[in-house]
């Protein structure tokens, strides 16, 4: 048990020492100019918005605070996983204005390579959480501040990290089919992160919808 959870433990910092490490390497204002992210060269900090919170985040330290709540509560700063997709995208990703159009997983770059491990992974986690549970679904997208949309029976558009929207589409079980989902992007992602990352930013969000379905009082 001791040996798994070192092993876990492990898998998860060696990715994110290593973005740590060539973060820590960049230029601040480059960072800034590049992805058009504010950047206060007086206090060392940017200003980013993540999944419906304002944080501050320290360079070269990377010191991540919420202005919105208590920094134990917020998924930036309590989430490893988080912290290495934000690090992925200092380090490696591109800023460009999304169109308002949407992207299925398989019309990203090597989407079609992934699929099966992302729907099982992300999409099927998404409808057996909350595929009878419109309500609850509703509840917490709204507290990410996001916008219906006219998919399925209940879809909801969200910004998960400055200008990257995700949409997430349920269709509600009956006694004849079981519930099913689907989960888009905005079409800027692809210049912003590839593939394979994109399981670990449904992981996120869904780790995300859990914990507060939890801190709602119902069991998932």
């Amino acid at each position: 048990m001791l040996q798994e959870q070192y092993e876990k433990h492990n898998l998860e910092m060696q990715p994110y020492l290593h973005y740590l490490a060539e973060y820590q390497k960049m230029k601040p204002e480059d960072i800034g100019r590049h992805l058009e992210i504010p950047y206060d060269e007086r206090e060392g900090l940017f200003r980013l918005r993540f999944m419906g919170k304002n944080y501050t985040v320290s360079h070269p330290e990377l010191e991540i605070h919420c202005l919105e709540e208590p920094d134990g509560q917020a998924v930036l700063c309590r989430d490893i996983h988080a912290k290495i997709l934000v690090l992925r995208y200092f380090t490696e990703g591109d800023h460009m204005q999304a169109t308002g159009s949407l992207l299925s997983y398989r019309d990203l770059p090597w989407g079609e390579v992934y699929y099966r491990q992302f729907y099982g992974r992300c999409i099927m986690r998404l409808a057996r959480m909350f595929g009878n549970r419109l309500a609850d679904f509703r509840n917490i997208m709204e507290g990410l501040n996001g916008i219906p949309r006219q998919y399925g029976d209940a879809a909801y558009e969200f910004e998960f990290l400055e200008g990257l929207r995700l949409c997430f589409v349920l269709w509600e079980g009956d006694e004849e089919f079981p519930p099913s989902a689907q989960i888009l992007f905005s079409d800027n992602f692809p210049v912003a992160y590839a593939a394979e990352d994109a399981a670990y930013i449904g992981d996120v969000v869904l780790d995300y919808m859990k914990i507060s379905s939890h801190e709602g009082g119902k069991s998932l």
